[in-house]
């Protein structure tokens, strides 16, 4: 495997940052009391994170929040967590008590793309370096799934399914779920989904993920749908009974999300209509739910998995990175795959949610095991 090499050096996290985004350059924020050393031995000791968080509503994010605080105090590092409550106003808000509290860096997930710009500013003028979760936030680099490639082969995993079961254009009815309040960057992830699905599934109409914008509702007559299923279980309850109104029930039913607690709604409301005998869904994140489903059922198949709750070692390896000078890309992703009933104890645990370990990170992120962060935890492929 290709390895980017970087020099460590002996300044903080902040006293680097204009090396990651200009827009932070000039600041001095929280002192730092990692040495080169340190960094390079995954030792984080004296380092202060601010990790807010979209919304506490969804369990995924608590999950994931709870774990990252739980690594990052194990390496010697304090967080403060907050809620961005799923509203600009809240996130704005917690940017400015982000900013006041001085950390090392912010780790930001927002909760409504349209105030990224604004909550970016306020980091850059105080000079504190930050990374973006899941969405863009300007001056901050990004760390996410690679959105196309993963539902790329979200797409070929479920085209595999359906033509296990005789479904094709004729019989069955796609709908793919945006969560509108976060814009494009993730639902990409759902036209894209689409896109690749109609290129494999015999005599659907094929569609580009540019031209399914975020205001279309139907994508092809009787063939595709697309609604806004959100990010929660009610959500996801809600937006599926409404379009199930509009497929006739002899036909088969392909639901897309972006967010597992959504997926739940949608299992909810397809056993409410009485249509799980002919329905399939595929999730993302790969929460305790979609990996019992996937195991005992038949209706969530497939699941987009980014190792969603372990992104806390990832994002804590990007923080050291910075502190050590080295050029972060644009973007960093985590390790990416598959799950499906033939493969989920590859990487879990039988009949549990215990990580064995996760697959090797892609190219672009192969820097994080550097850091000396990853091997701390031992749960990835590559990191000796």
């Amino acid at each position: 495997m290709k390895r980017h090499a970087f020099r460590l050096t002996a300044v903080s996290v902040i006293a680097v940052a204009g090396l990651v985004t200009a827009g932070c350059s000039s600041g001095t924020g929280g002192d730092s009391a990692a040495t080169d050393s340190a960094l390079a031995s995954g030792d984080l000791t004296g380092l202060t994170f601010a990790f807010a968080i979209p919304t506490s509503a969804a369990e995924v994010y608590v999950n994931q929040a709870d774990t990252f605080v739980k690594q990052a105090e194990e390496l010697g590092a304090t967080v403060e967590v907050y809620d961005n409550a799923g509203d600009a106003t809240t996130m704005l808000s917690n940017a400015d008590l982000m900013v006041a509290s001085d950390p090392d860096v912010i780790i930001e997930f927002p909760s409504v793309a349209d105030a990224t710009t604004r909550v970016g500013q306020k980091f850059t003028d105080a000079g504190i370096p930050c990374i973006a979760v899941n969405v863009p936030v300007e001056g901050c680099p990004l760390f996410n799934f690679d959105q196309p490639y993963l539902s790329g082969l979200g797409a070929e995993a479920m085209a595999a399914q359906m033509a296990d079961r005789g479904w094709d254009a004729s019989n069955t009815t796609v709908v793919i779920g945006q969560a509108s309040e976060l814009g494009a960057s993730v639902n990409i992830a759902a036209t894209a989904f689409y896109a690749k699905l109609s290129e494999l599934v015999p005599g659907m109409t094929k569609v580009s993920s540019e031209d399914i914008q975020p205001t279309t509702t139907v994508i092809t007559p009787d063939e595709g749908l697309q609604g806004d299923l959100g990010l929660t279980i009610d959500s996801g309850y809600d937006a599926t009974l409404q379009a199930l109104q509009t497929i006739p029930k002899d036909r088969n039913v392909v639901i897309y999300t972006v967010s597992d607690d959504t997926t739940v709604g949608v299992l909810r409301a397809l056993d409410n209509q009485g249509r799980t005998e002919q329905a399939m869904v595929s999730g993302y994140g790969g929460s305790t739910d979609a990996l019992k489903n996937i195991r005992e059922g038949d209706v969530w198949v497939t699941e987009q998995m980014g190792f969603f709750a372990y992104w806390g070692e990832f994002l804590l390896s990007m923080a050291a990175a910075t502190a050590a000078g080295a050029d972060i890309p644009e973007l960093t992703s985590p390790p990416m795959v598959i799950l499906e009933k033939d493969n989920v104890d590859t990487y879990f645990e039988a009949g549990t949610d215990t990580l064995i370990e996760m697959p090797e990170l892609p190219e672009s992120s192969t820097y994080l095991y550097d850091t000396g962060i990853l091997q701390k935890f031992g749960n990835v492929a590559g990191a000796e």
